[in-house]
């Protein structure tokens, strides 16, 4: 079964995590992703801990699973005969994906307006701090960036945390990931659009763009009320919204405001059915200060006996949102994942390697096979071959100079 993707050839000049991840997804619904690095040392990404005992190259468990599904070239862009392969291979692709600083590609004369003139059908992806499209650049354009910076300016540390307490970080590199998702987006449109006008274009996503993008309704609030929301919540005045300790583990609660009935059975099972009217424990107005932290000491309270899955499934129960707080060992072995096929296996040195993968579900689509990341430079004689008719010679004749 074909999937969206099938067809499009990107050329991905990524590293790390937010190039690379935009990668994965347009590698796990199809496209070709030929993923290119230096020769002799590769991207950073495969530096990255925890290393894989007894695999190839001190293999990267990090990169082995983000750069699945690619193949892998080496090419060194800065020679002259490293350039003129890799506009050979532009002139064949669809995309071209980077997050290298601004300003990099163009000086080895391989910018976006370079590629368009020789394939005017081109997207031109690039994945950067501030951003860099002309006409849009500001005055961070210049500033470097990643997962914290992106996190700290784009308002989720501000927001992240416990209230009176220090500004925090979410454990995960969203301030990479979530760029890495709307890059997809963008190119994903940019190829719908090039079906009307046959052209390409150039796909611009900051990763502070994108972080402030998520915190939408703080700045919206600021906008309506001159007050910034902070950390202890967006302000959702009609729900209780939190993290509730039990006796093993913490929950995740948002317990609504105008569910007048689960709130009086919850007090019933927890032994007070007296709180349902006293205004201590407000149940219109859960998500008022002075309403919270009466709430929170009564319900952890009577949680202190129970487990996290024990209170999930007591609260679930009656019909209230609520989770477990699960550690990447849960995350691992959970059956609701499992059920959904969330997973993607890869096979490196002889252990499988498996995490989430993207998490799209198609009814006519099937999930593709996934392979491990590339080793260095592993598809390098495929793929000049293949795409661009080069010869056994030719290509050894590369590789004796360096250039690949």
């Amino acid at each position: 079964m074909p999937l969206p993707l099938d067809g499009i050839i990107v050329l991905e000049l990524s590293h790390i995590i937010a190039g690379p991840f935009c990668g994965a997804i347009l590698a796990d619904y199809g496209a070709e992703c030929i993923k290119i690095e230096a020769p002799g040392r590769g991207e950073k990404g495969r530096a990255t801990v925890p290393f894989i005992p007894g695999a190839r190259e001190g293999a990267s468990s990090f990169f082995y699973m983000l750069g699945r599904t690619r193949k892998g070239i080496t090419l060194d862009l800065k020679s002259p005969e490293g350039k003129r392969v890799f506009l050979d291979l532009a002139k064949r692709a669809d995309v071209v994906l980077e997050n290298f600083t601004p300003g990099v590609m163009d000086k080895l004369g391989l910018g976006y307006e370079t590629l368009r003139d020789v394939n005017p059908r081109i997207i031109y992806a690039a994945i950067s701090g501030f951003g860099q499209m002309k006409g849009l650049t500001g005055p961070y354009s210049r500033w470097p960036a990643n997962n914290a910076i992106a996190q700290a300016m784009g308002g989720l540390s501000e927001l992240s945390g416990e209230q009176n307490q220090p500004p925090g970080f979410v454990g995960a590199a969203i301030g990479d990931t979530i760029p890495g998702v709307w890059a997809a987006l963008g190119i994903v449109l940019a190829i719908q659009q090039r079906h009307a006008t046959g052209v390409g274009q150039f796909v611009d996503v900051a990763m502070y763009d994108s972080t402030a993008a998520m915190c939408w309704k703080a700045v919206s609030d600021y906008a309506t009320t001159g007050v910034a929301p902070s950390r202890g919540g967006e302000g959702w005045r009609g729900t209780f919204t939190g993290l509730l300790k039990c006796g093993t583990g913490y929950i995740a609660v948002s317990l609504w405001g105008d569910q007048p009935q689960r709130w009086k059975a919850l007090w019933e099972m927890a032994g007070h059915p007296e709180y349902y009217d006293h205004p201590q424990y407000d149940h219109d107005h859960p998500g008022d200060k002075h309403v919270r932290d009466h709430l929170k000491e009564a319900l952890e309270t009577w949680l202190s006996d129970k487990t996290a899955w024990e209170a999930t499934q007591l609260l679930v129960g009656l019909g209230f949102s609520v989770g477990p707080v699960q550690t990447a060992r849960e995350i691992h072995d959970c059956p609701q994942l499992t059920a959904r096929r969330a997973f993607v296996e890869v096979e490196v040195g002889g252990k499988r390697i498996k995490a989430p993968g993207a998490p799209v579900r198609m009814s006519d689509t099937e999930a593709r096979a996934h392979t491990r990341g590339p080793h260095l430079g592993e598809h390098t004689d495929e793929v000049l071959r293949r795409l661009l008719g080069y010869s056994e010679d030719e290509v050894r004749a590369l590789r004796e100079k360096g250039v690949c």
